[in-house]
């Protein structure tokens, strides 16, 4: 036989019977491992494309030995080579196909081995580190193993994971650790292949697997990333969803190890020949981890609770790895309950606001998700009250909230702990399930030892809130908004005074200060609730009290009174022929309304007809509302600033806050105070006084007016609230 009929028969028994057999080996790959990401790392290895590539040249180069292509050139010297030139090409590209065959069928094998496989992936992952394709492979690659119970290709797959994980808390410079998707996505997807296995075969790396202990580092970089909270909690939810105690209970285990060993508490080092601690950053820094890891194992106790899970509850509770016992995840005591109970119980708690975002459980949505986690986590932390109780009866907490809002919100909310103390003693399966025990006595004493504390709570905010001192920063605040309010205030006045003083023949009006008494709480560092516009309330009350009182003079200095309808108002103004040594005031009134109603000529907001408009923004509507008062402005008023007496300076305390207008003002503690909260007593009878200060704004302001002035006041007519005819336009006299 010729060597071009053996390469013939070499290539037709390759593309005849080999290669359909190999490709449909390599398209069974699919179906051996579920996985469309392998199937695409098999598709793009380079042995499979140089086969292709090879079989295809082989089979050009018989069609051009067939043909006979005469020879394209001449050359003496190549002539053998140039006339079996095709005899030549075939037999390169037959020996080209069988080597790439043998080579093709080798990966083919790899592929198809998964001992051999997973080897094969690992090298290549460790030579592409940044390539996480090979990574995922891994992991469809544990999935399958795990279906098939392969121990060898899991355990060894377990071990490389743990590596990995390893790896990358090592890079991250003592950062918590996120780790690349793929990480979280092979721990999520193998509890789901293991919650779907009955044998046990797999139970040792099962428990690595639910226990999730990729996630829970080491003693060198311990912290735990918020994404990586968010796929334990997942994780948690898949469990709960395959009904799975026992995976439960591996993950409880492995998170016990983690706060019993790396996150344990850090103990203070002290510098020498002193107090100060100096490791209190990587102590506090500790306390936080330690804290956000407690909050995720009380919402998976409430979880637990919500779905009724109560044996699995009963074999959490009691897990514990030490003699005499120690229960690491629970509370260990009942100061620690009641401020994890408040925290989550706590309206206006803003860490857990939106704490269906963070720890979601089924089934709740909407708005009321929020409080139904909320609701079933305090509940478990209630079950955990009354367990502590009943294996610590005298522990009375000793924690009092720090600041006065803490203590006020604990007030307001620590009566739910009787409410859900009764819903838990009511439950008689899961107290039967928890084996915890309560006597019908014993809810009585349960009731009373929340009480108890409840007035000791009760004692201590009352203390604070009865000798806590005036803040000198908010007394500051307080004396330097008033001088600007009511400095403002009187300044605005100007434009309405008259040039020349007035000192006889003329009549005066007195405006004062004012006091009031508030809760103090509003003017001390530790406030109960924040209150606005603590430092302006009363400066504000004064100055509105300065503006009504000024208009109401021009009311009761007026010589003369028109009532007119609206579309008259400035006709009337008009007939009273003023000159430019007048001037309009008015009360209440849209200029720019009568502009475009009545299309008023010469009228603008400052001025009508070049005679002088200044508008009062506030004033007494009984008495000057929607008015107009026209007069000389030799014959506007004048104000004066009188001091103020000696004996009212000394009685109330009273300190100048502006001596250009003898302002002065003053915080009285009234705790302090007797005197003064005795005389106090009988206007403000139902006042807690102690608890009270007297906030004064105390001046003397005297408005004067000169004696036989033409005031013209024109106010328009309603027909809904005026009684009587409006004045006509002839009934308009000239002002003399």
């Amino acid at each position: 036989m010729n060597p071009v009929s053996i390469a013939i028969s070499f290539i037709v028994t390759i593309f005849g019977v080999a290669f359909p057999i190999l490709f449909q080996v390599a398209t069974r790959l699919d179906e051996k491992y579920s996985s469309i990401l392998i199937l695409q790392l098999f598709n793009k290895e380079k042995e499979r494309s140089f086969f292709l590539i090879a079989l295809i040249t082989s089979l050009v180069s018989i069609f051009i030995y067939i043909i006979e292509i005469p020879p394209l050139i001449q050359a003496p010297s190549f002539s053998y080579i140039i006339n079996n030139s095709a005899i030549i090409i075939l037999v390169l590209s037959t020996t080209t196909l069988v080597f790439s065959f043998f080579f093709f069928v080798k990966k083919i094998l790899i592929y198809n081995t998964p001992t051999r496989f997973l080897q094969y992936l690992i090298h290549k992952h460790e030579k592409e580190p940044n390539n996480n394709k090979y990574f995922e492979a891994i992991g469809d690659l544990i999935h399958n193993s795990i279906k098939e119970q392969n121990i060898t290709v899991t355990k060894t797959i377990a071990n490389f994971l743990s590596y990995s994980f390893q790896n990358e808390r090592e890079n991250n410079n003592e950062k918590p650790v996120e780790y690349p998707y793929a990480f979280y996505r092979i721990i999520y997807n193998s509890i789901e292949e293991f919650a779907n296995l009955k044998s046990k075969k797999l139970n040792n790396i099962e428990r690595q697997f639910t226990g999730m202990y990729g996630f829970f580092g080491d003693f060198k970089n311990p912290e735990i990333s918020n994404i990586t909270y968010t796929c334990i909690w997942k994780s948690l939810l898949l469990i709960l969803k395959y009904n799975n105690d026992d995976m439960m209970l591996n993950y409880w285990e492995y998170a016990h190890t983690y706060i019993t060993n790396q996150l344990r508490e850090i103990s203070p080092k002290f510098t020498d020949f002193s107090n100060k601690i100096e490791n209190q950053e990587e102590i506090n820094r500790r306390n936080k981890q330690r804290e956000k890891f407690f909050e995720l194992h009380y919402a998976l106790g409430g979880l637990l609770l919500y779905k009724e899970k109560y044996n699995c509850i009963k074999r959490i509770l009691n897990f514990t790895t030490s003699i005499p016992p120690s229960y690491d995840l629970l509370p260990k005591s009942m100061d620690e309950i009641f401020q994890r109970y408040m925290e989550f119980q706590d309206p206006y708690e803003k860490k857990y606001t939106w704490i269906s975002s963070i720890y979601p459980f089924p089934e709740t949505e909407g708005l009321k998700a929020d409080y139904e986690i909320k609701k079933w986590i305090t509940s478990y932390l209630t079950l955990l009250f009354l367990r502590h109780y009943t294996n610590n009866q005298s522990s009375q907490p000793k924690y009092i909230p720090k600041t006065q809002n803490e203590k006020r919100v604990w007030l307001e909310n620590i009566e739910t702990l009787k409410h859900k103390t009764k819903q838990i003693i009511n439950n008689k399966n899961l107290l039967k399930a928890t084996n915890i025990i309560i006597e019908s006595q014993q809810n009585l004493k349960i009731n009373e030892f929340i009480d108890s504390y409840i007035k000791r709570l009760e004692r201590e905010f009352e203390k604070i809130a009865i000798e806590q001192p005036i803040s000198k920063y908010k007394e500051k605040q307080f004396e330097e908004t008033s001088k600007e309010i009511i400095s403002k205030t009187i300044n605005s006045l100007h434009p309405i005074l008259n040039s020349f003083p007035i000192s006889k023949d003329f009549t005066n009006w007195f405006v004062n200060g004012q006091k009031v008494v508030v809760d103090k709480s509003a003017f001390v560092e530790d406030q109960e609730a924040d209150h606005a516009n603590f430092d302006s309330f009363l400066a504000q009350h004064v100055a509105l009290k300065i503006q009504k009182s000024i208009s109401e003079t021009f009311f009761h200095s007026k010589s003369k009174t028109y009532l007119i309808e609206e579309k008259n108002v400035f006709p009337a103004i008009k007939k009273l022929n003023l000159s430019q040594d007048f001037i309009i005031l008015n009360f209440g009134q849209n200029i720019e309304w009568f502009k475009q109603t009545f299309l008023v000529d010469g009228l603008e907001k400052s001025s009508y007809n070049n005679i002088k408009i200044i508008n009062f923004e506030h004033s007494s509507f009984n008495l000057v509302g929607q008015s107009f008062f026209i007069l000389r402005k030799s014959d506007l008023p004048q104000i004066y600033h009188r001091e103020i007496n000696k004996d009212e300076i000394n009685k109330f305390e009273l300190k100048e806050i502006d001596k250009k207008i003898e302002l002065y003002g003053s915080i009285i503690n009234l705790q302090k105070n007797e005197e003064i909260q005795k005389e106090l007593k009988t206007t403000y009878p139902d006042k807690e006084l102690s608890k009270s200060a007297l906030l004064s704004l105390v001046l003397k302001l005297e408005i004067r007016w000169k004696n036989e002035i033409n005031c013209v006041m024109i106010k328009t007519h309603s027909k809904y609230t005026d009684k009587g005819v409006p004045d006509k336009l002839e009934d308009i006299k000239k002002i003399e």
